[in-house]
């Protein structure tokens, strides 16, 4: 009787370390995802800036296309930007197609506000609404 109740002090201490080792490794594993949450948190936070500024930059492309009657859409430039993109993407090993469609994306939104300045019947930026 004594042999059996020694095995089942044994199996329930091991159990007991089992599950406090799992807990543990959870714990850890919870920090260290913490942690790289935060890591993309200001890789978000940077990439979000970069775009603001690119938008910022297409508004005074927008300005110098007004003043010299130029046309918005450049499909010379079109092409080479995502060419660059898919080019970076295949040298960086990430998806060429995931890149050019991040970048048409941002494309698209350019020539969205490109045509609010351009066709606007004021030499403003067309954008103070949505700022």
């Amino acid at each position: 009787m004594s042999q059996d109740f020694d095995q089942r002090s044994n199996d329930a201490l091991s159990a007991a370390v089992s599950e406090a080792t799992f807990e543990g490794h959870r714990a850890t594993g919870e920090q260290k995802l913490a942690e790289l949450r935060r890591e993309l948190d200001g890789i978000d936070e940077v990439l979000r800036a970069a775009i603001r500024d690119r938008i910022d930059v297409c508004v005074r492309v927008a300005h110098v296309k007004r003043e010299h009657d130029i046309p918005m859409m450049q499909p010379g430039r079109v092409g080479l930007v995502t060419e660059r993109a898919r080019d970076f993407a295949s040298a960086n090993g990430l998806s060429p197609d995931f890149l050019e469609e991040l970048y048409r994306s941002m494309i698209a939104e350019a020539c969205r506000v490109e045509d609010l300045i351009i066709d606007s019947p004021v030499a403003g930026s067309g954008l103070e609404s949505e700022r």
